[in-house]
């Protein structure tokens, strides 16, 4: 009798451990879009389908995950989240007060998140970002800081986490290695190698650790330059996510957070086209990450959501013309370059007439030419004649390179020139800032069934954990 309540105890536990292989994930995928609401996957869905004289939408990879729903952002101290608040949710499973990072609201110690965690239990990690990786949403996963503006703090701690891997956009200051306080330094006494090639990227391989890998085509400010520009000198989000899965792929498994993070840069310029552009360079980069799944489905979990969304974004705000997204293709740049371009008109030994900066916004934005349906009107003009005289007569600076979140009291005119495309096209914004809407989650894979009913953000961390069987423990 004794042997046959062994032996049926025996087949029990054989029974409950299979049930808990098959909702054990090894591999882990959490993209987050920043600032990616349901209207900038709508709108590229839109865009999409238009190009190809299409009536239905053309859905994006994520958008046919089995489970679509949706995730609540409120932080610690407003219903309006910002992205190292709600990063820090989803990282830690805890509210964080707006503009910090990783700690607690009241006592100000350290959450720790769920990549620490993952790393302590034995998993590989990696911290993707379009942008620089001591920025809000990157740094709050391995990032504890008061303000999420204190780049070189919280680049410092890129050393101490000892991840494996960070790729994508580089810091904001990485200063010299004489100084032994700086960011350079503290990697390389930790053993990381800062990597700024295409050709030491590419060389990266299996079982390599501890690699800052930084896109050789970024701006001043270490963030990728936008998708819409095709500069020849960039690596793509996409390609980073390969070559993470490459360097990270292991029989104990891995963690990789991905950050699109200049879906929310466009949005805050109210600049759809460069939006769509970041979104489909998200969604390209989702689809290394289903290639993995495909060979490894029933250990991987692939989670797609966002921080917030940005802008307010409103489709179909022409109702007598009606929604066109079709006639953002005609689109060339980024509002950031075209203001560039400006900028370098400004400097020429002479005057630059009205009509020659007319000439500019036609050849780029296709504004003005008739044929397209894109002329304008006398009341567009006139906007635009405005922001003419304050930069061109006016001598009004415009700094292409300023901060995302910073705005202007009006707008300059390459900010006009989007705006009058954006009317056209039927789409419309309501804030250059953030809103406190619900933000989606597509989710395939092991545990996907625990994404099926809108949740708020800090339970994405608790789901994570349990189903990669790591304690939730702080």
């Amino acid at each position: 009798m004794k042997s046959l309540k062994l032996l049926i105890f025996s087949i029990l536990l054989l029974i409950v451990s299979g049930l808990n292989a098959q909702n054990t994930a090894k591999y882990v995928f959490l993209f987050i879009g920043d600032g990616m609401g349901d209207n900038q996957i709508y709108a590229t869905e839109i865009y999409k389908a238009s190009l190809q004289g299409k009536m239905t939408p053309e859905p994006l990879v994520f958008s046919q995950f089995p489970v679509q729903s949706y995730a609540i952002t409120t932080s610690a101290d407003s219903w309006t989240t910002d992205s190292s608040a709600s990063a820090s949710a989803m990282a830690t499973g805890n509210k964080v007060n707006n503009h910090e990072v990783g700690i607690d609201p009241v006592t100000g110690l350290n959450y720790k998140t769920l990549a620490e965690k993952a790393k302590e239990a034995g998993f590989k990690i990696g911290i993707l970002s379009s942008v620089t990786i001591d920025h809000a949403t990157p740094a709050s996963f391995y990032a504890h800081e008061k303000s999420r503006g204190d780049y070189d703090k919280i680049a410092l701690q890129i050393a101490s986490s000892n991840f494996d891997f960070f790729g994508g956009g580089g810091v904001h200051s990485l200063g010299s290695i004489d100084d032994k306080n700086s960011v350079i330094s503290s990697l390389t006494n930790n053993g990381y190698k800062y990597l700024t090639t295409a050709k030491e990227i590419e060389n990266l391989k299996k079982g390599d650790t501890k690699i800052v890998a930084v896109n050789p085509g970024t701006y001043s400010g270490k963030e990728f330059y936008w998708e819409i520009d095709k500069n020849p000198k960039s690596i793509s989000l996409a390609y980073f996510t390969k070559k993470s899965i490459e360097i990270l792929d292991n029989d104990k498994g891995f963690f990789i957070m991905v950050e699109g993070g200049k879906i929310d840069w466009a949005s805050h310029s109210n600049d759809l086209a460069s939006a769509i552009h970041e979104t489909i360079a998200f969604d390209n980069a989702i689809k290394e990450a289903i290639k993995f799944y495909n060979n490894n489905k029933n250990e991987t979990l692939i989670i797609v959501t966002a921080d917030h969304e940005t802008g307010g974004l409103t489709l179909g705000s022409n109702v007598s013309k009606g929604l066109k997204l079709d006639l953002l293709q005609y689109q060339k740049v980024s509002a950031q370059e075209f203001e560039r371009s400006l900028s370098q008109l400004k400097k020429l030994e002479r005057k630059v007439s009205f009509e020659e900066v007319l000439d500019s916004v036609k050849l780029n934005f296709g504004l003005g030419d008739k044929e397209k349906g894109l002329e304008l009107t006398k009341a567009e003009k006139k906007w635009l004649l405005e922001a003419y005289e304050n930069e061109f007569v006016a001598l009004k600076k415009i700094n292409p390179d300023r901060d995302y979140l910073d705005h202007y009291s009006k707008k300059p005119l390459a900010l006009r020139v989007v705006t009058i495309l954006n009317t056209k096209a039927g789409i419309a914004w309501s804030t250059e800032g953030h809103t406190a809407s619900k933000v989606p989650v597509k989710a395939i894979g092991v545990g996907e069934e625990y994404f099926k009913s809108t949740i708020d953000n800090t339970e994405i961390n608790d789901i994570i954990l349990k189903v990669m069987q790591i304690s939730n423990k702080q």
